[in-house]
């Protein structure tokens, strides 16, 4: 898909019999989203959200992008209960098991749609190409739907947009990227996800945000059943205790990047769809 198509696409969806708003995380992908929105109406509105779990450089970028562009920037958080918490009491969020989506993304953009009187749009920044599951998912759904979880109306206009059109797209037009990317390799919305399992990513964190990596280490100690934050497959979990141990002890050892990371980095994109990075 084009951009002038998907211009086309948000003009279509997007009236004034809804209210349109874009769910802008700070990523790429709904930073290029937002910027096409602007585009395509003239104005825009956004939401974010704050998972309890974001990074201070993302929830600085965030603003700051809506300031120089003009954007209104609502911002929604659960106020009721912490990640942390929820994670002592229930374990690690796995990824069959995404209880975090639910409680700190799902309910508050429910509660959010909520509160307005009339119906409520939301654009998502959305690609097909992420992951198999996400393909063969939206191959069914489509670019636009129902979402029950937020209770809205949904449009994914970047639906099959492709990392390096994604990466074209902001060499092209100039557009900042979030500062978390080049620090963390991740966009910095959750410095926690069952999904992010480089060990990169997790020694970065630990040298830049001890006291978040700290929260990491304490909710695996307060784990009954010995419960790890990573989870590699067929079984395999690694504890990052133990991990930050090990480095501590073998200061000399150099992490290796995996190919499809190192492709990332050269290209500055710095997170890779095959989530490898975050």
């Amino acid at each position: 898909m084009s951009v002038n198509e998907t211009i086309n696409v948000i003009k279509k969806y997007a009236n004034n019999e809804v209210e349109t708003i874009v769910d802008f995380s700070g990523g790429r992908y709904s930073l290029v989203l937002l910027h096409l929105v602007l585009r395509a109406l003239g104005k825009a509105k956004a939401v974010y959200v704050d998972t309890t779990i974001t990074l201070p450089e993302c929830d600085d970028f965030v603003q700051e992008i809506c300031d120089e562009w003009g954007v209104e920037l609502l911002v929604v958080k659960r106020g009721d209960v912490d990640f942390w918490e929820l994670v002592k009491r229930w374990g690690f969020p796995h990824r069959r098991v995404r209880w975090c989506m639910r409680e700190f993304k799902s309910i508050p953009l429910r509660l959010f749609s909520e509160s307005f009187d009339g119906e409520v749009l939301h654009l998502v920044g959305t690609s097909m190409y992420e992951s198999s599951f996400r393909k063969k998912i939206y191959s069914i759904r489509g670019m636009y739907h129902f979402n029950y979880s937020i209770r809205s109306y949904v449009l994914h206009p970047m639906l099959k947009w492709t990392e390096d059109m994604v990466h074209d797209y902001v060499e092209a037009h100039g557009l900042r990227l979030n500062p978390c990317y080049e620090k963390y390799y991740h966009s910095g919305n959750c410095y926690y996800c069952p999904y992010v399992t480089s060990l990169t990513y997790y020694s970065r964190l630990a040298g830049l945000q001890p006291r978040l990596f700290s929260k990491i280490v304490e909710a695996e100690k307060a784990m009954r059943n010995k419960g790890a934050a990573i989870y590699l497959g067929r079984g395999k979990i690694l504890h990052l205790s133990e991990f930050m141990s090990f480095l501590t002890s073998n200061p000399s050892k150099v992490l290796t990047l995996k190919k499809c990371e190192a492709r990332v980095l050269s290209k500055r994109l710095f997170t890779c769809q095959k989530r490898c990075l975050m």
